[in-house]
């Protein structure tokens, strides 16, 4: 039996639906959860603030371990079990400088296991599509189990919710292995170092393209159920507008080899870029509800999937073989490096000049972003999503 489940579509399935619901399990509603142990607003922002700090230093240092280690999945098993524990201690504790800390580890454990997720998806005998998409359903799941789970029972269900779903994600995990091809190729080359990534002026190009998005993409997360609200909507046409355009990325990930590797990550680039100033011009100019909701549904979460698809296949294209895991972290460091910069400017903007100066801000932000995409130079050399 464990013969068949070996390698097996099923043990994918367990692997991402788990890890995904994990991550929204616990991620989702930990501002409620914070708020009914007692923390005020400025603790409760302190104690998120944390998973981006953790994260900016950790996880590039566990994507290199995960490279350089003999056993990728032993990596990816630690990291799953410390998440389950240190979010079991987290429900158990109130003190403002241990759940701090909790938190950024916790968060961290979680974005360096979606860099080594993102490397098995892509390196995995399956189309990358038919693969990622049931962490979009678990990611899914997870936001509504967590949800009922603070609102009908008693706040440590959530990190038992948690725990479960590692522990789903750690059954698929046994399963799941790299194509041969590829291990053999880095077994009989010698592994690169860490320099490999510092001596890539492109690889640092993209760096700073994916700055720019990533950290304007992190402020629209944050503030378009406030931009909604704003407009007239009632809290729950808000929460099914988000959910709705939640799902519309499923199709993206599904059919992604019809496109991801015929077009250059320099086109794809560019047009996550276009994709992003459209967005943030309507939010920032238009008045109209009806025009909002439909450019969210349509564009808001197709624009961040392409985006974490492009960096798959731009670390692919950039990055030595044997430094996959450690580029995928470099650039999730970044992402939480922009998010705690553009957050804070961004936020002093909305507050001074309201939302609408905000998002077109933003929108020149991306165009500046479109600039730089313009000196990449990329190989189209990767076959990932097919």
């Amino acid at each position: 039996m464990f013969k068949k489940y070996k390698n097996s579509y099923l043990s994918y399935i367990f692997l991402y639906a788990g890890f995904y619901l994990a991550f929204a399990a616990y991620s989702a509603v930990l501002s409620v959860y914070l708020t009914g142990i007692g923390k005020n607003d400025r603790e409760m922002s302190l104690i998120l603030s944390s998973a981006g700090l953790f994260s900016l230093g950790l996880v590039p240092v566990l994507g290199y371990i995960a490279d350089r280690a003999k056993n990728q999945k032993l990596v990816a098993a630690v990291l799953l079990i410390s998440a389950a524990a240190l979010g079991w201690v987290f429900s158990a504790v109130n003190g403002l400088g241990i759940l701090f800390a909790l938190n950024g580890l916790i968060m961290a454990a979680m974005n360096g296991l979606s860099s080594i997720c993102e490397r098995l998806a892509g390196d995995s005998r399956f189309r990358y599509g038919v693969l990622r998409v049931w962490g979009t359903l678990g990611f899914a799941a997870g936001v509504q189990g967590a949800g009922l789970a603070i609102e009908l029972l008693p706040g440590y269900a959530l990190f038992l919710l948690v725990a479960a779903a590692c522990g789903l994600s750690l059954l698929g995990l046994l399963g799941v292995e790299l194509r041969p091809a590829v291990k053999g190729a880095e077994d009989s080359a010698e592994k690169p170092k860490f320099s490999a990534l510092l001596e890539n002026p492109q690889f640092f190009l993209f760096l700073l393209a994916a700055f720019i998005f990533s950290g304007c993409s992190g402020v629209n997360m944050n503030y378009s159920p406030v931009l909604l609200s704003g407009l007239g909507l009632p809290t729950g046409m808000v929460g099914t507008v988000l959910s709705i355009g939640t799902m519309v990325e499923i199709p993206l990930f599904l059919f992604s080899n019809k496109f991801m590797d015929r077009l250059s990550g320099k086109v794809l680039t560019a047009l996550v870029f276009v994709l992003a100033i459209v967005q943030f011009s309507v939010y920032g100019l238009s008045k109209s509800a009806w025009l909002v909701m439909a450019v969210v549904v349509l564009l808001k979460a197709v624009t961040s999937t392409l985006y974490m698809m492009l960096t798959l296949k731009m670390v692919r294209c950039l990055v030595p073989v044997g430094l996959t895991t450690t580029g995928l972290a470099v650039v999730g460091a970044v992402n939480s490096l922009a998010g705690m910069v553009m957050q804070n400017v961004c936020g002093w903007l909305a507050g001074e000049w309201g939302i609408g100066s905000m998002y077109l801000f933003m929108a020149g932000c991306c165009v500046v972003g479109l600039i730089i995409t313009m000196f990449l130079r990329v190989r189209n050399t990767e076959t990932v999503f097919s």
